[in-house]
């Protein structure tokens, strides 16, 4: 996957709230068979070279030449386009010698991180200098080229759309041509295989591409280049034969290739769709047009029907690949609209836009579950889309004041604004995930994930979660490394892996792919609270989870039972993005060798381990340089060990401290605070606690503020549970509660 937005933000091809009360929010399960009734449109005909109708309407097309005729910013916007053309066009067409390998190749295997440029056939790995050179590296930035050159591509096609010059037409149609010219004459290569001419099993020919690794790239590639063609294709620079040899040996074969790729639910099918919808235009096939839209097992529909979850999240789990997957959505749906193809009326799509500002945490960021580097829904080339096909106000508060390409594309008025949404705790049944928020001034938030395991890009963190504050991510999932390092070890064994997230290892091993099990939720201002199980995510023992933010901490209940009844080793795992953890009320503190029996503490920098006075909650806190996140931890069961340390978060160099407590038992409970504060301040927490009195199991917090109690009445971690704080006359009052069914509000 790439993120192609920023740099290709100009491109013109491109829910039911059942419960909503202030700061409580529940995304309802739409109806599953929604997709199936929703019929898609189709089209009849498709005229060969109908002109820029699959780029931009006649009105579309209006409104940015008469931009460029009235200068001022709007044509400053579109001037900043077409001088990419320009530079490009100094450089002369000159394509790669051969075709393009994925990033994921671009890597030091000994280090497992990934290489910098020193030119275009030197390679060097940033922490052991090793200089890599010839087949794959080299060919990583060809596909580089490649992808910059299907940009520039399209850049001219617009700037001879809009300005007339031909010089621009010439320069796109000498590449396509030069394209034309080698694209069946190359061979097929596999982002699968590193050694250069190895013999590929047909699964790989069939997922391998002649000028990019992937199918998938090179339907990216068509969705920019066949839109440029259309704008250009009777500018008056091409001949018949030109025209046919760039319809015939290019996008007829690259359709041919991408088609026979059926890759059912995958975000490679929504851009092979949009691949598809873009060449049946300009080859005049309303075939391919409507298998894009209407293919039973891989087309428009069946995407939104298997592919996008209830609320609107791609079933991947993973914003990264959600937004990736919109881009390719956009593609195809811009392309469908300009043929007269309405795509936008099915409601799952515009939740696909809007789900996003519902997961916000308070940091203004999205939970960086599965393969993810680190999202935002404030993303100006998918938003403006859009709110222009469905004019929402959480759409415009994200998009600039000033002109761009696409604004005026689209004649969005600039000057009307919106402000940005108010983030609300917020359950996702579906999706299998929570938002929590309170109203203090330390703006908590925390994200959970107990939902659907998310196939290849998902990870197995069933039950993990993150947390916000103070303006600042601090409790993190590690997403996925910067480099992309799909194939390396650290992959599976880190990233992907249990450990490295804020979950618990059972007996050292990861957890199965799972989904997990919603027991209740309920949420107010100043209280929100949820409570799940892993599911069968480990076979060995059963794992609950309670989750209750407040204005000033978060509580993390867990109980894990044995399936056998017999003693198991469990490892409660936190990250926190800070400087250093130090560990208070020290008996012991000594440097450890392996920790856990698992390949992922390759990856864990020194570990240090600290004894908490038997009996005495387990204290520490993790310092950075603008918070300091105190840590209280009451461990029922036999204590092993506790440790402390730090892990990956971006590459192998870029750590995270990371605090790990082991307990053993038939049955081990632990319940811990995570407070955040100032620099200096004193947290107002004092102790946390369990009990268990005739069957009824209680949390209870004390400190400076009001004490507070989570009380589980069936005498297990789940639910029902509710959430009491103490009166100044002594009684418990209710201020929060679930019976695990329905989700319910009570205002303290």
């Amino acid at each position: 996957m790439m993120d192609i937005v920023g740099r290709f933000s100009h491109l013109a091809a491109p829910a039911a709230l059942a419960v909503a009360a202030a700061a409580c929010m529940v995304l309802a399960l739409a109806d599953r068979t929604v997709g199936a009734a929703w019929t898609p449109p189709s089209v009849t005909t498709v005229e060969p070279g109908s002109g820029p109708n699959l780029a931009a309407t006649p009105e579309e097309l209006a409104r940015l030449r008469a931009a460029w005729q009235a200068g001022g910013p709007a044509r400053d916007a579109l001037a900043a386009v077409f001088a990419r053309a320009d530079a490009a066009m100094a450089e002369g067409v000159r394509i790669p010698p051969e075709g393009g390998q994925h990033n994921q190749w671009y890597q030091c295997d000994d280090c497992q991180m990934g290489l910098e440029t020193v030119d275009e056939h030197r390679h060097r790995c940033p922490k052991c200098r090793a200089v890599y050179s010839g087949y794959p590296y080299d060919n990583v930035l060809y596909k580089d080229r490649h992808y910059k050159l299907g940009y520039r591509i399209n850049e001219a096609g617009w700037a001879y759309a809009v300005t007339g010059e031909q010089r621009y037409a010439r320069f796109a149609a000498d590449l396509l041509l030069a394209y034309a010219a080698v694209y069946r004459q190359w061979p097929i290569q596999s982002a699968s295989v590193g050694a250069k001419g190895a013999p590929l099993p047909e699964g790989q020919q069939r997922r391998g591409g002649h000028i990019l690794p992937q199918t998938l790239d090179e339907a990216m590639w068509v969705t920019w280049t066949a839109p440029a063609y259309a704008l250009i294709r009777d500018s008056g620079v091409l001949t018949d034969d030109q025209r046919r040899t760039i319809e015939q040996d290019l996008f007829a074969p690259m359709a041919e290739q991408i088609g026979g790729h059926r890759a059912g639910q995958s975000n490679w099918q929504t851009w092979h769709n949009a691949a598809l919808l873009a060449a049946g235009a300009v080859l005049g096939d309303a075939d391919m047009v409507n298998r894009a839209v209407s293919d039973a097992a891989n087309g428009f529909a069946y995407q939104m029907e298997v592919s996008v979850g209830p609320e609107g999240m791609w079933y991947e789990n993973s914003w990264g690949y959600h937004y990736y997957t919109l881009q390719g959505m956009i593609q195809l749906t811009e392309g469908a609209r300009r043929l007269g193809i309405d795509l936008y009326s099915h409601p799952r799509l515009r939740r696909m836009f809007l789900v996003g500002f519902d997961y916000r945490l308070s940091n203004g960021q999205l939970p960086r579950f599965g393969d993810d580097t680190g999202s935002s829904p404030d993303r100006d080339a998918i938003n403006e889309v859009a709110y222009h096909a469905y004019g929402d106000d959480r759409l415009l508060s994200t998009l600039p004041a000033e002109p761009t390409f696409q604004s005026v594309l689209y004649g969005r008025d600039t000057a009307r604004k919106a402000d940005a949404p108010a983030m609300a705790s917020t359950l996702f049944p579906g999706a299998g995930h929570a938002v929590l928020h309170t109203a203090g001034d330390a703006r908590l938030s925390a994200a959970v994930t107990f939902g659907p395991y998310g196939g290849f890009h998902g990870h197995l963190d069933k039950l993990s979660f993150v947390f916000t504050g103070l303006g600042t991510e601090l409790g993190v999932d590690p997403g996925r490394a910067a480099s992309q390092a799909y194939r390396l070890p650290i992959h599976s064994q880190w990233y992907k892996s249990t450990i490295g997230h804020n979950a618990v290892l059972v007996d050292s091993r990861d957890q199965q792919p799972a989904t997990g099990v919603l027991r209740g939720y309920a949420a107010g201002d100043h209280f929100a609270a949820v409570a799940a199980g892993a599911g069968e995510a480990f076979p060995q023992a059963a794992h609950e989870r309670f989750w209750l933010l407040t204005d000033r901490w978060l509580l993390v209940v867990d109980e894990l039972a044995a399936a056998d009844g017999q003693p198991h080793d469990y490892a409660w795992l936190y990250h926190n993005r800070s400087d250093r953890f130090v560990p208070f009320g020290l008996t012991a503190f000594r440097a450890v060798g392996g920790v856990l029996d698992h390949p992922g503490t390759a990856y864990f920098g020194e570990m240090r381990a600290w004894d908490a006075p038997p009996g005495e909650m387990v204290r520490g806190c993790f310092i950075g340089a603008d918070t300091m996140v105190h840590l209280f931890s009451a461990v029922e069961g036999q204590r092993v060990a506790n440790w402390f340390g730090d892990g990956p978060l971006g590459s192998v160099t870029d750590r995270v401290p990371l605090v790990v407590l082991a307990a053993r038992g038939p049955q081990v409970r632990y319940a811990t605070i995570l407070e955040p504060t100032a620099p200096g301040a004193k947290p107002t927490t004092r102790s946390v606690r369990m009990t268990v009195e005739d069957g009824v199991l209680t949390v209870e917090v004390t400190g400076d503020e009001t004490p507070l109690r989570a009380v589980f009445p069936e005498g297990r971690v789940g639910a029902p549970f509710a959430v009491r704080v103490r009166g100044q006359d002594g009684t418990w009052k209710t201020v929060l509660e679930t019976d695990g069914v329905s989700p319910s509000r009570s205002n303290p």
